[in-house]
């Protein structure tokens, strides 16, 4: 069985023959782009540096560079992708929200890879909704909005999955199998906003992506970190099929189980702030196995992966090698 057909049937809680691999060794999921541009205006900020300009106008120190839409984002000593520290929409009244046009000639790209015949479960990223209010407008800003400015809020946020709904129906039928949004929505301990306010400023706008993405054939992903418990029925019933938590434990991974992975699918590391962090060898062993072992029990559902970069976040990779053991050792259903 190859590792496309696997993915699917974890997805589909059909009787997968073992738990999913995303580790940088051994990956049954390979990433694609969902789109290319034309077009484009020049943008000589487009890589990090100190340009006086952009530091003077966001009061950043650092390292800087502007995106295509008008954000500035800052780092320091060449860590990190950084931080957005100057948002494109100072104002609401007199915003404009450039959206790039889009090359429909990839299309014929992606057809010619063929992607449907490849062994490995394909994705891609689509654009985020509250990324990108919380960049243009940063957060304390953007949060501040949801309040007072729910009607700009909600029209935003609507044209961003109105192109990103564009963007799938432009790659659909070419072989892609997820579709990956990116959006953190809580701190450690809560959702960023209520329940009743998500529903009623996003979910509307996260339902639209979603069903083009399925009307489309494709799985639908979401990475989000912090504690998202409050939404999480909401996430399942707007129609995330994939949660890529880097914090399980947050939940913990039992609760994930327990209500949730008989419904939705689970793409994660070992905690990166409980566990991988620790260096305790059988400490990670242990909960790589009861982990193994939870997932199991309900028949699947964990697509077992690495962090995206362990030095960042001080793990050495001989640490998350100790866990991935244990996962191959114990994987099979």
């Amino acid at each position: 069985m190859t590792s496309k057909e696997i993915i699917k049937r974890l997805i589909a809680h059909d009787n997968p023959p073992r738990l999913g691999y995303g580790f940088h060794d051994m990956t049954d999921i390979m990433s694609v782009r969902s789109r290319t541009y034309i077009n484009l205006p020049e943008n000589p900020y487009n890589t990090w540096g100190d340009y006086p300009e952009l530091k003077k106008l966001s009061d950043f120190s650092g390292e800087v560079r502007r995106d295509m839409y008008g954000n500035i984002y800052g780092r320091f000593n060449g860590k990190t992708q950084g931080e957005c520290v100057y948002g494109a929409i100072q104002d609401w009244e007199d915003y404009e929200y450039p959206f790039p046009q889009l090359d429909l000639n990839y299309r014929e790209q992606l057809i010619k890879n063929n992607y449907s015949e490849c062994d490995k479960f394909v994705i891609t990223s689509g654009g985020s909704l509250f990324s990108a209010l919380r960049d243009a407008r940063l957060m304390s800003n953007a949060l501040m909005d949801t309040i007072i400015e729910p009607e700009r809020v909600k029209q935003f946020i609507d044209q961003i999955a109105e192109y990103e709904v564009s963007v799938i129906k432009s790659i659909a039928g070419c072989g892609i199998d997820g579709w990956f949004i990116w959006d953190d929505w809580g701190t450690q301990e809560r959702t960023f906003i209520s329940p009743d306010s998500f529903r009623e400023l996003f979910k509307p706008s996260y339902k639209k992506i979603a069903d083009a993405v399925h009307e489309a054939g494709m799985s639908m992903f979401m990475h989000s970190c912090g504690y998202n418990y409050g939404f999480m029925e909401d996430f399942i019933d707007m129609g995330i099929d994939v949660f890529q938590f880097d914090q399980p434990d947050l939940y913990p991974v039992e609760t994930l189980v327990k209500e949730f992975a008989d419904r939705a699918v689970f793409y994660s590391p070992l905690d990166i702030q409980k566990v991988l962090p620790t260096g305790d060898r059988q400490y990670i062993e242990n909960r790589a196995l009861e982990m193994c072992r939870l997932f199991k029990e309900k028949g699947g559902g964990w697509i077992a992966t690495d962090y995206a970069s362990y030095p960042d976040i001080g793990v050495e990779s001989e640490w998350a090698q100790w866990a991935e053991d244990v996962i191959f050792q114990n994987s099979t259903l």
